[in-house]
């Protein structure tokens, strides 16, 4: 037995390769084993297999000879693996699987530097879990008192100065006594004056002491004619115009006043041949025109009862003026003053008196706030709309041959107080 083992040693030792052989140490990879150095039931040429016995060195025979039953002896794995680096000669790396590339550093990035995840591929949520009662709401402490409040610091030299008490009271909107006026807003701005103008017919009563026969010496030459120029009816009547101004000087239940008046009126119509022919066409020329002019102007002294308006909202003024007036008046043929038969031009002023009766409608209750912003704005307090009834008479107060020059006639216009 111990022959067929030192036998069997000895072929082991001449199949070996030389030590020479082995491949480079640079060409085999790190951590691995040359695929020429280890083979299928053989061991390294430098190692003495762990189960033989050189065959040098014959056993005794004691010692038991130990043997592959198969006829192959092979490598255990550790003295596969201490072969490798001893052959590579240095450290091996760490053997691990290979990691793979860090996506997230493809990504675009926020402004915290973290990576925008694609639409798919967001980490799932946590799941969100729900209490099985609603918690009871917070217990409200409230205070026993409420706290004063802080102190402010004003400063006194912008302060405004308090209003007086007759200043709270006509703002209060409060009632006054029976009788007295109620206040029920802003107080209106001060009425000192009022202006106005209207419109009316208007025809002199020049022929207002003719006695003769016929129409009478105005009528003539200013009535309406037929196709000669021959006056068949009354003159027609004239535009007048009037411009008022008055100074409310008192109130008591309304503003007692003191005004003038300024009127105008004209009259033309073709003027008169002197010395028409029986046979002619027409009495009258047609290259000149004869013109009345009359201007009259008042003194007048009158009383505008507002209480209704004022207190009660009633939107109806009555009024009355009554006064002294004068006229001056001329009348014109081609442009140069005609003469009478007597040889007297043409011009004169008639003195008199007229009087004015008229009902005012204030048209503050159309729009109130239009009205209250009006007088703010530009101080008017009122604007009216008036009729009214004149009685003027011119006439040197029916002394003397004066010229009549004045009329009873209606008049309408528009008020405005301030």
């Amino acid at each position: 037995m111990s022959a067929a083992a030192t036998l069997l040693g000895s072929l082991l030792t001449l199949a070996s390769p030389p030590a020479s052989d082995a491949a480079p140490e640079d060409d085999a990879p790190s951590g691995e084993a040359p695929a020429d150095d280890v083979s299928a039931g053989e061991a390294p040429a430098d190692e003495t297999p762990p189960d033989e016995t050189p065959a040098d060195e014959a056993p005794g025979d004691d010692a038991p000879a130990q043997t592959d039953p198969t006829g192959s002896d092979e490598d255990s794995p550790a003295d596969t693996d201490d072969a490798g680096p001893s052959d590579a000669g240095g450290d091996a790396p760490s053997e691990g699987p290979p990691q793979p590339p860090d996506a997230s550093n493809d990504l675009p990035r926020d402004e915290r530097y973290e990576p925008i995840l694609p639409y798919g591929e967001a980490p799932d949520t946590a799941e969100v879990e729900f209490a099985d009662e609603t918690p009871p709401p917070p217990e409200v402490r409230f205070a026993d008192e409420t706290p004063s409040d802080p102190e402010l610091r004003y400063d006194q030299s912008r302060q405004r100065r308090s209003p007086s008490e007759t200043a709270i009271r006509r703002e209060g909107d409060e009632s006054d006594e029976l009788g007295q006026e109620q206040f029920e807003g802003r107080q209106e701005s001060p009425q000192r004056f009022a202006v106005e103008i209207k419109f009316g017919p208007y025809l002199p009563s020049v022929d207002r002491r003719w006695t003769g026969e016929g129409f009478g010496p105005y009528a003539t030459i200013f009535g309406r004619t037929n196709d000669r120029g021959e006056t068949t009816r009354a003159p027609r009547l004239g535009l007048f115009t009037v411009f008022g101004f008055e100074w409310q000087f008192a109130h008591a239940g309304g503003p007692f006043s003191v005004g003038t008046t300024i009127g105008y009126f004209r009259d033309r119509a073709d003027a008169l041949i002197a010395e028409p022919e029986p046979d002619a066409d027409t009495v009258r020329a047609g290259a000149d025109r004869t013109v009345f002019h009359v201007v009259p102007i008042t003194l007048l002294l009158g009383y505008r009862f507002e209480l209704l308006a004022d207190r009660f909202r009633v939107p109806l003024v009555p009024y009355a003026r009554g006064g002294v007036a004068m006229a001056p008046w001329r009348s014109t043929k081609g442009g140069e003053l005609t003469r009478n038969e007597a040889g007297q031009r043409s011009l004169g002023v008639s003195w008199g008196w007229q009087v004015n009766l008229g009902l005012m409608l204030r048209l503050d209750f159309i729009e109130r706030a239009a009205a209250v912003d009006l007088d703010r704005q530009t101080g008017i307090n009122h604007t009216y709309v008036f009729g009214e009834w004149q009685f003027s008479r011119l006439d040197n107060f029916g002394v003397g041959n004066a010229m009549a020059v004045g009329d009873d006639t209606f008049l309408l216009g528009l008020a405005v107080e301030f």
